[in-house]
């Protein structure tokens, strides 16, 4: 599920997104108004590289070979016995999967280095919102709050998104990352003012 201001919810994309960018930015013309129709070529060029996740290219992953780009094909079809291509193209997979777990393991020791478990949120509690993302008519950004509301909880989407009760007013999505959450305490001398929260 993806969470307003929180772009490492869709790093994926957003990596694959700059690759196919770099194809296109070769062979783009002057005006830029002919990218669409290299997409196709774009796309096929990507799926016949090596990824450095699984060791092989997307094409021979899902179907044992490396298509060529010549057009006939330069060499005659190879039609191997079924039984025999299924059970190579299995173990081919299998290996994709060991592959990919692999790295999914070493990326998330990574990841979890520096990482704490996110609070628990129920509907109803208070939390205020980081004001980083949020853009406001105040003139300094530097003496603006750092963190808006309080907010309640409208809903938990997962362990690590939850909805929040918004202003009307206010024109952006209503799910967020917990990283940009935080427990709403109330100061000594302070008691929330219903009125704030919807």
């Amino acid at each position: 599920m993806s969470t307003a201001f929180h772009p490492q919810t869709d790093g994926q994309t957003v990596r694959l997104n700059q690759t196919i960018e770099a194809y296109l930015r070769s062979f783009v013309n002057y005006e830029q108004d002919d990218w669409v129709n290299l997409l196709p070529m774009a796309e096929f060029t990507y799926n016949n590289s090596v990824t450095t996740a699984t060791g092989l290219s997307p094409f021979y992953a899902n179907y044992g070979f490396h298509p060529t780009a010549a057009n006939p094909s330069a060499t005659g079809p190879l039609n191997p016995a079924s039984k025999v291509y299924a059970h190579w193209m299995r173990s081919v997979q299998e290996e994709v999967t060991k592959s990919l777990e692999a790295t999914q393991e070493h990326t998330r020791c990574y990841a979890e280095l520096h990482r704490k478990d996110p609070p628990l949120y129920r509907v109803g509690d208070l939390v205020m919102l980081n004001g980083k993302n949020i853009q406001t008519h105040r003139p300094s950004r530097k003496l603006d709050h750092k963190n808006h509301g309080p907010f309640q909880v409208k809903k938990i989407m997962s362990p690590l998104a939850v909805k929040l009760t918004l202003p009307r007013k206010w024109n952006i999505h209503d799910d967020f990352h917990v990283s940009l959450v935080e427990p709403y305490r109330v100061g000594p001398r302070e008691i929330p003012d219903p009125s704030k929260v919807l």
